[in-house]
């Protein structure tokens, strides 16, 4: 049986990625087997976070660890005990951030609707530089007796071929300005989980915080990691739902609390990323990638480019050619409507990728059968 057609809910071929709107991630038999033992028993949390995040901690390398509900609640922790340290006064005054360090220096060019995050906790982003440039003077001319970090997404600076963020400042200036002026760096790495050294490339670079999606190394979508100095990862420690049930602290992340098999999950899959054969990996994306691109090479206007990593998975691009009566965006729309649907992710107004991590070998045959029918 099969839970959605119960519901009615369409199946979703998914050549999207480990995406939050698609359900995240399908976990491999060893994390469902942990997921289901753990759901057996019950066990107190306190100490069950506790053990899993110095876990955590030891398999990355990092200072101090803490498991979380997503890699934005990771954020918003960080932020929040980057605010307060661990005066419980102050956790229970968040969101009121008054006479706090509370505002956190972002460039322009690396803004995203994820860095709403940094504001959950009561914080104040303040916008530097300009949509074509951020300089040093930018930064520095911002940080003031308010001033608590400067926040950075390192995934800005993979897209510099494309011609956004091509003048961010880099992450290692961004780290040299803030330990000069004794601030902190908190990162959104949220899919930076491979290659696998990515896990400690921030920490080691300086940065006081990063934060991590976990469904981009198989565990749960509702899952994240925070890691980093212990000063900052401690104090997020109470803020979180730990804090509350267990230290009695009336603080925000009650709101954001965790079962116990989500716990596991992250621990289990961790551990299985970071000893898995990577390479092996690889090679089972690029095998389907290059069925697939077998087997729509006859479709009309269209050029297939060679099967590219991409994040966590391999990539397959196709671009529309002038002859083609629609764009990107509306040739996904195409894909997405009808049972069942094909999610794909446009890469500009003439180019889709097809990301093979999360699409079965099984459904190949669906995808190129509805690319035939909208392009020929």
């Amino acid at each position: 049986m099969n839970i959605y057609d119960e519901i009615g809910v369409k199946k979703v071929i998914n050549t999207l990625g480990n995406s939050t709107v698609l359900g995240g991630n399908i976990t491999s038999g060893e994390v469902k087997e942990a997921i289901e033992s753990a759901s057996n028993n019950y066990v107190d949390m306190k100490e069950l976070t506790d053990t899993c995040r110095k876990l955590v901690a030891d398999l990355i390398g990092s200072e101090s660890a803490l498991i979380t509900p997503g890699a934005s609640s990771a954020l918003s922790l960080a932020t929040a005990g980057a605010m307060t340290g661990t005066d419980r006064t102050l956790i229970e005054q968040i969101p009121d951030t008054s006479g706090m360090k509370n505002e956190v220096i972002i460039q322009t060019q690396l803004r995203v609707p994820y860095d709403k995050a940094i504001e959950v906790a009561g914080a104040k982003l303040i916008e530097v530089g300009s949509s074509e440039k951020t300089s040093v003077e930018h930064i520095t001319k911002a940080i003031n007796k308010n001033t608590l970090a400067i926040h950075y997404l390192p995934g800005g600076e993979s897209v510099k071929s494309s011609g956004k963020h091509t003048n961010a400042l880099d992450i290692e200036t961004v780290i040299k300005i803030a330990k000069d002026n004794n601030i902190y760096v908190i990162v959104d790495a949220a899919g930076q989980v491979y290659p696998t050294d990515n896990l400690t490339k921030y920490i080691k670079m300086g940065a006081d915080a990063v934060a991590y999606g976990a469904k981009y190394f198989g565990a749960l979508n509702g899952t994240g990691i925070l890691v980093g100095k212990s000063k900052i990862v401690e104090a997020a420690r109470l803020h979180s739902f730990i804090g509350f049930e267990f230290e009695k602290l009336r603080s925000i992340g009650r709101s954001m609390k965790m079962d116990k098999e989500d716990i596991i999950a992250v621990y289990v899959a961790l551990k299985q990323w970071m000893t898995m054969n990577h390479e092996e990996r690889i090679e089972i994306a690029e095998k389907k990638a290059m069925l697939l691109k077998d087997k729509i090479s006859s479709v009309s206007n269209i050029s297939i480019s060679e099967p590219d990593i991409s994040g966590t998975t391999i990539g397959l691009k196709i671009t529309l050619n002038e002859n083609c009566p629609f764009n990107a965006d509306q040739l996904s729309e195409k894909l997405a409507s009808g049972n069942p649907s094909i999610w794909a992710r446009g890469d500009d107004d003439t180019s889709v990728i097809f990301r093979m991590g999360t699409v079965n070998e099984e459904d190949l045959d669906i995808v190129a059968a509805k690319l035939k029918k909208i392009l020929n």
